[in-house]
């Protein structure tokens, strides 16, 4: 388990530490589950019906769907499994993508590892780690995913170029434009003869930013899952020793 999961794992305990049920509703897999604890002001329903589960309040609402022979009762399945968010998104109605955000430190590591990586293979450009703390992780924009993933994707550091002619003439340069200039000023391509080409021959740029998994799961929805547990947990105490029935008139201490 995971820090972060581990931490939201013991927010969830503590909050639901006096937590009461209420069996609202019970007609086989049909449940309507009422959960409060006073002292957090935490509330949490839980909702079955054939192959559906939902999950819903303090903490946002999330509606689980499973088709196969043993979801029938939703409840059998979160009984038999540890609590994996990532793997429970995975059977979100509205799908993994509805509990992403993203994480400005996932994409921060992985920048300072491609850093590193070309440090210490010995082909970084003279000051790069200077440059992508200073253009890079400084800005405000990283705190936004589009932006952040743009202002990587146009980072460069230390480029080289190379004009060459099919005439055989050719001339390095430390930036594209001089590239440029070389091309239709100085050397002036004219005619079929006078073919120039420019290619980079340095430099570090990033590569594939848009490929990279830079999000994490919401915090709300990893809460939400182990409070899921608890209340199924609740439920099934209240139930193995016989007070489902006071439950469905009055809250009971779990």
């Amino acid at each position: 388990m995971s820090a972060r999961y581990a931490e939201i794992q013991k927010q969830a305990a503590h909050d639901l530490l006096d937590g009461k049920m209420l069996i609202q509703q019970e007609n086989g897999v049909y449940r309507h589950l009422a959960c409060g604890a006073p002292a957090s002001w935490t509330r949490l329903t839980v909702i079955t019906w054939p192959y559906n589960l939902l999950v819903a309040g303090s903490h946002g609402s999330f509606h689980f769907e499973r088709q196969g022979d043993d979801t029938l009762d939703m409840l059998a399945w979160i009984r038999r499994v540890r609590v994996d968010p990532a793997h429970w998104a995975g059977k979100l109605v509205n799908g993994r993508h509805s509990v992403e955000e993203y994480d400005r430190d996932t994409l921060e590591r992985l920048v300072n590892e491609r850093v590193s990586e070309a440090v210490n293979d010995g082909w970084a450009p003279d000051g790069l780690r200077e440059a992508v703390a200073e253009e890079l992780l400084g800005d405000e924009w990283m705190d936004d995913e589009q932006n952040a993933k743009r202002l990587v994707s146009e980072f460069q550091h230390g480029m080289t170029y190379r004009s060459e002619c099919s005439c055989g003439a050719a001339e390095d340069h430390d930036s594209y434009d001089s590239a440029c200039r070389w091309q239709f000023y100085v050397h002036k391509q004219t005619s079929k003869d006078h073919k120039v080409s420019i290619r980079e021959t340095g430099g570090f740029t990033f590569d594939d930013i848009f490929d990279w998994q830079t999000s994490q799961l919401d915090y709300h929805f990893i809460y939400q899952c182990y409070a899921l547990k608890w209340a199924v947990a609740r439920y099934d105490q209240l139930q193995n020793y016989g007070l489902g029935s006071y439950g469905a008139l009055k809250a009971v201490a779990s």
